[in-house]
């Protein structure tokens, strides 16, 4: 049913956040560009420790805070809060979620539609997060976390 009111879900749900540390390796990190581009969507790739994962893995949460001081040597911060519950915005890449996908990560920082699997892995179910709303300008969708 059309509405002349304009949703935004984005955040409802989010806290508590989680606090983790930022991967170095290569490929996995986080900076500020990638926030302010909106380049949020986040895996778990060790004990607390988030990182863009690869293609195809599981969507874990949202990056939403970077801390300023760095990993000596690098420009990885130390470490970041993430939004693990409620709704979030993430950036979509190819092949495009729809209202009511499930997504996985795309490896960059993005979401997109989550591969089909016919069994489930161990150690649980394969993606997380179900698409609620979808904006085609800004190349956003809004999931549910859980």
């Amino acid at each position: 049913m059309p509405s002349s009111f304009q949703f935004d879900n984005e955040n409802i749900g989010i806290g508590p956040l989680l606090t983790c540390h930022v991967s170095t390796a290569t490929n996995q990190s986080f900076v500020q560009t990638d926030l302010d581009a909106n380049y949020t969507a986040c895996a778990i790739v060790g004990d607390n420790v988030i990182g863009k994962g690869a293609a195809g893995d599981r969507l874990f949460g949202k990056v939403v805070w970077l801390s300023p001081e760095k990993v000596a040597g690098t420009i990885v911060p130390m470490i970041c809060s993430v939004q693990a519950r409620g709704v979030a915005r993430f950036k979509y890449a190819n092949p495009a979620p729809n209202v009511g996908d499930m997504v996985e990560l795309a490896g960059n920082g993005k979401v997109r539609q989550a591969s089909t699997s016919e069994t489930v892995p161990a150690g649980g179910a394969r993606h997380r997060g179900v698409v609620i709303a979808k904006d085609t300008v800004a190349s956003t969708v809004d999931v549910w976390l859980g």
